[in-house]
């Protein structure tokens, strides 16, 4: 978090130079680009989740990095559901009242019911992130939380209630703190194994304490050591096989915050992004035999464009200029750019933050979760990224910079370049808090994405979408051969001359997790000519002449079926 410039100590220490002379957030946009239109609408929806952080006057680290939050369908019936992760009092192993964990299930209209209580979701520990799979391919979506203590949870989802298989899958925790988690199938045996992220060597009996001009703040993770990753193979028959020191993670701690899992080199097989907090982001090229390669620093994604290392917390994939190949995203620290690492040719980047118009006003913020998705359905991803610092009296050090900051929402300008739009784009984007998790998704089944963003210590919040966008199709994959939940599926759609890419990916953002349907916006095309979907059982399916404005539950080999979100539960098969 506090950038890798700043001098650190074994101890108590002072800080100078924290990044606290920066500019007001610099605006600029042209109005002929405010095309969005997002309402906050948190309060109609339904949704009343509040994150309790249990901050204290120690400034213990963990106090200002929660919570996660998540997006699916756990009842099968169409719409996005959301789950929400609460963290609690660190110096106690039970949550005060008010800390729980929420689902809340939506009826595909965006009117949301919490029904944790009924589903018997868990609150235990100091909550911070949350990944989701069918991990043992029952039709229902499963649930990882992870945990400041490491004391982890597997969630398995009957499509009525939550069961705790933490035991029975074997997942052994060892007490270091946990971050980012995702699932995705390594060796294509149809079964989702799960990456963890570890950030550091933390315990409240000996943090040591950080200043900033005589002022205790919340410490510099330099002064901690790194924990390493871990990564578990799922076994088939409902629990999961250490392979931590087979892959290599054992050999690379990094304090790793964040993941992104998609296909980076094309070879049909998901690649591991780890988006690291003062110490070199990681690019794990994954193969079924065990042999993984690290290549951020061969490839040009481990450091900025001056070749340091960055304070990284959130990460997510896109094409955005219509190559055919992966770009990476990654948010920082306040004076460092949100990334954008372009893929010129296979496994080769650019950083182009400043070139394609995200790096000015980037460094202004201080941000965490990040989500591309198409706003507009002009087939154009979009960016949306939650800020928020980590001082809460950095008032006391800066005449500038603010705890709480606005979230930020740039435009794809059609050719890979980005507009923020941030300060035209409707009331939700007028919030001002301290965000952390972000996803997205069409919770109200009208065709256009929206988002829902968890704010540390303060009220999640849900924007509505109510944008005039193009037309679009929504694809619900579902895996036979390959994994249920079809993490790792790329479908590629092509639109009279355009080619658009959209994969299922495994986990990005930051402790969060969005919709795994793919999103295709159409623009003013009435249809997807030809659609191409690459499972990751290898099967290459290929259909035509899929009408726009319709929601496809799609099942690998079959035809697609038109389905209304919310309208009737769809049982697994």
């Amino acid at each position: 978090m506090i950038r890798s410039m700043l001098f650190a100590a074994l101890g108590s220490v002072a800080l100078v130079g924290c990044g606290t002379e920066s500019s007001a957030p610099i605006q600029s946009e042209p109005a002929a680009l405010s095309v969005f239109e997002f309402v906050d609408a948190t309060e109609r929806s339904g949704v009343s989740f509040v994150h309790v952080a249990g901050r204290s006057d120690e400034k213990w680290m963990p106090e200002v990095m929660g919570s996660g939050v998540a997006v699916a369908d756990f009842n099968r019936d169409g719409a996005p559901d959301i789950l929400f992760v609460n963290s609690g009092d660190i110096r106690s192993a039970q949550r005060p009242s008010g800390a729980a964990n929420a689902l809340y299930l939506n009826n595909g209209k965006g009117q949301f019911t919490d029904v944790s209580g009924a589903w018997d979701l868990p609150s235990e520990g100091y909550g911070m992130g949350v990944a989701l799979g069918d991990y043992d391919n029952d039709g229902y979506v499963d649930v990882f939380l992870t945990h400041l203590s490491g004391e982890d949870l597997l969630l398995r989802n009957t499509g009525k209630r939550f069961v705790n298989t933490t035991a029975s899958a074997a997942l052994q925790p060892d007490g270091h703190w946990s971050m980012s988690a995702g699932f995705f199938d390594y060796d294509a045996d149809g079964f989702l194994d799960l990456y963890l992220t570890r950030y550091l060597d933390f315990s409240i009996l000996d943090a040591p304490k950080s200043y900033h001009n005589t002022v205790l703040i919340y410490p510099t993770p330099l002064l901690f050591s790194a924990v390493s990753d871990r990564f578990w193979r799922n076994t088939g028959d409902g629990s999961f096989a250490d392979m931590s020191s087979a892959v290599g993670l054992d050999k690379a701690p990094r304090k790793g915050l964040a993941l992104a899992i998609g296909d980076v080199d094309d070879n049909g097989t998901a690649d591991v992004y780890v988006a690291n907090d003062t110490s070199a982001n990681q690019l794990w090229l994954t193969s079924a035999d065990g042999e993984w390669e690290e290549t951020a620093q061969l490839s040009g994604t481990a450091y900025n464009d001056e070749g340091r290392e960055e304070g990284s917390m959130g990460a997510d994939f896109s094409d955005i200029d219509g190559n055919g190949l992966a770009d990476i995203a990654v948010t920082n620290f306040q004076l460092e750019v949100t990334n954008i690492y372009r893929q010129e040719q296979s496994l080769l980047f650019n950083e182009v933050s400043d070139l394609v118009g995200v790096g000015r006003s980037s460094r202004a913020r201080l941000s965490f979760g990040i989500d591309f998705f198409d706003a507009n359905n002009n087939g154009w991803e979009d960016l949306l990224v939650a800020n928020g610092h980590i001082e809460d009296n950095i008032h006391l050090n800066s005449d500038s910079v603010t705890f709480a900051q606005a979230n930020s929402l740039y435009l794809n300008q059609g050719d890979g370049s980005f507009a923020d739009v941030s300060a035209s784009s409707g009331d939700a984007l007028d919030v001002i808090a301290v965000s952390r998790g972000l996803a997205t998704a069409d919770f109200n089944g009208d065709g256009a994405l929206d988002f829902v963003v968890t704010n540390n210590d303060a009220a999640a919040q849900v924007g509505f979408n109510q944008s005039q966008t193009g037309n679009f199709v929504v694809l619900w994959l579902e895996g036979t051969q390959s994994n249920r939940s079809a993490i790792g599926a790329r479908a590629v759609a092509t639109v009279g001359d355009r080619v658009l890419r959209r994969e299922v990916m495994g986990a990005q953002s930051y402790l969060s997790v969005s919709d795994f349907r793919l999103h295709f916006g159409l623009a003013a095309a009435e249809q997807i000519d030809e659609l191409t979907i690459h499972w990751p059982s290898g099967t290459v399916q290929k259909l035509s002449a899929i009408e726009h404005g319709q929601f496809y539950h799609l099942i690998e080999g079959e035809t697609p079926v038109a389905f209304v979100p919310g309208q009737a539960a769809i049982a697994p098969r």
